[in-house]
């Protein structure tokens, strides 16, 4: 265990005092264990290799039949220590007693306006049943709880695993034996986010796909260190990349049903990757002329014009106007071959993928130019 009460009978946490400290409490049997009262002794340390603890002697309280692996133990004080950075007004105890639901739960967060957390992270096996049990014991008594999943657990096809994902939509597999602490985030997504995210051009999760107890999935995977993981209000992972990541696929979404081109909506989009001067520069005017006449370079095709019809002397000007905007463009830092790769984070969905053909008609202008004088 890793809180025991000391000499005044108040929690100590091992790790947080000093061992000589830990081992003179130790020596003189005034450490207690926090469930059944009875001596405990520190145990660990550098010499040993292992996480300093404290220990009854074998046998001698129910509540510690289970051993526990170093990694369980490390995991449960970085877990404390990361929830300790986000809510620094809120209680948080190590291996906290519950009379209701008669259990220890690995890390407790008590809220200042009353919620409970329990965090509990599992590196052995589990039954799915036990699970459930448990699971139904902090819900009856309105604890929130979030399972961890050791990282040894993660390639493991685990029915208690899949039924946390099912439950919670979500869950996190925790390396605390290195520094800085290393997560995996894996959550379910829809076959459309599936075939949204075929469009993206920018880096994506790992995409798996399973069959299992609950039918067939898909879940996403995504790397990272505990530190850039949070947890939200209603106790939900939040991790930036994916934040990020579900308020474009919403901008996509949004785009795909949108009836005509909407320049807010396109900037939201495009501009965490262009950034807002090409928006500005390239495709905001780009915009205002298409929605003024999106048939003119449809016309004009590539210099053709339609087969029973000849170009007129106005869409002639308004030709040469663009090719003079082009230069222009090249001129201000937006070559030809910069300008294609802005085409290219155009979304070919809804009425922006005629957009993005009339911007793709629009430079063959330039190549046009580019080739008569080559």
């Amino acid at each position: 265990m890793l809180v025991a009460y000391g000499p005044d009978g108040s929690p100590v946490v091992a790790g947080e005092q000093p061992l000589e400290r830990l081992q003179r409490w130790s020596q003189e049997h005034v450490l207690y264990c926090p469930n059944c009262r009875g001596v405990v002794y520190v145990r660990g340390g550098l010499e040993k290799r292992t996480q300093v603890h404290f220990a009854h002697q074998k046998g001698e309280c129910a509540w510690s039949t289970e051993s526990e692996t170093v990694r369980h133990m490390r995991g449960k004080i970085v877990l404390a220590e990361w929830l300790r950075t986000q809510f620094p007004q809120s209680k948080i105890s190590l291996e906290e007693r519950l009379p209701e639901p008669n259990r220890i739960a690995d890390i407790f967060v008590a809220h200042a306006d009353g919620q409970r957390w329990a965090i509990e992270f599992q590196c052995a096996p589990l039954d799915v049943d036990a699970w459930r049990v448990r699971h139904a014991a902090y819900r009856k008594v309105s604890i929130q709880d979030t399972w961890i999943i050791g990282n040894n657990r993660r390639e493991k096809q685990e029915a208690f695993i899949e039924t946390i994902i099912a439950s919670a939509q979500e869950v996190m597999f925790l390396d605390p034996l290195i520094t800085p602490p290393r997560v995996w985030l894996r959550w379910t997504v829809s076959r459309e986010t599936v075939r949204n995210w075929q469009t993206e051009t920018r880096r994506i999760p790992s995409l798996e796909e399973w069959a299992g107890h609950s039918g067939v999935g898909f879940g996403a995977t995504l790397s990272s260190q505990l530190q850039d993981v949070r947890l939200s209000a209603d106790s939900k992972l939040i991790h930036p990349a994916r934040s990020t990541l579900e308020a474009r696929i919403g901008l996509l979404r949004a785009m795909k049903d949108g009836q005509s081109i909407d320049e807010v909506t396109l900037e939201a989009y495009v501009c965490p990757i262009i950034g807002e001067t090409a928006f500005n520069v390239v495709l905001l005017p780009l915009i205002r002329a298409y929605l003024r006449d999106p048939d003119l370079l449809r016309r004009y095709n590539y210099g053709r014009g339609y087969w029973d019809q000849p170009l007129s002397d106005e869409d002639l000007r308004r030709v040469q106007k663009a090719r003079t905007w082009l230069e222009r463009l090249s001129q201000q830092g937006f070559p030809l071959s910069r300008l294609e790769k802005l085409a290219k984070e155009i979304p070919l969905v809804g009425p922006y993928a005629a957009f993005a053909n009339f911007m793709e008609m629009l430079l063959s202008l330039s190549r046009s130019e580019t080739d008569s004088q080559s």
